[in-house]
């Protein structure tokens, strides 16, 4: 199972807005993966997904003209770009 994140910014006072778009998640669009999660801060959304070739999935995704249209309300809430967050360190209690 992979994990892939993405990580960016938000504006200042963009947190309301953050919250409204990520109840509004369609179940439609993360069909693709096995767990889908927005955190949000005061200052940064994270998207993590979850799935068999997460990474893959994802960046094929952001580069279809009709499935990248998902991110397009984000990205007014966004101060900077967009970006993957590298894992450095995961443990599974399990083994």
């Amino acid at each position: 199972m992979d994990w892939f994140v993405l990580v960016a910014r938000l504006k200042p006072h963009a947190l309301e807005d953050a919250r409204e778009l990520a109840a509004q998640v369609e179940p439609s669009a993360i069909a693709d993966f096995d767990r889908f999660g927005v955190f949000l801060s005061e200052g940064e959304v994270v998207f993590v997904f979850e799935g068999e070739q997460a990474r893959e999935t994802v960046r094929a995704h952001l580069n279809d003209p009709v499935e990248s249209t998902a991110l397009s309300p984000w990205i007014p809430l966004f101060d900077g770009p967009l970006h993957a967050a590298c894992e450095v360190y995961a443990a599974d209690a399990g083994a």
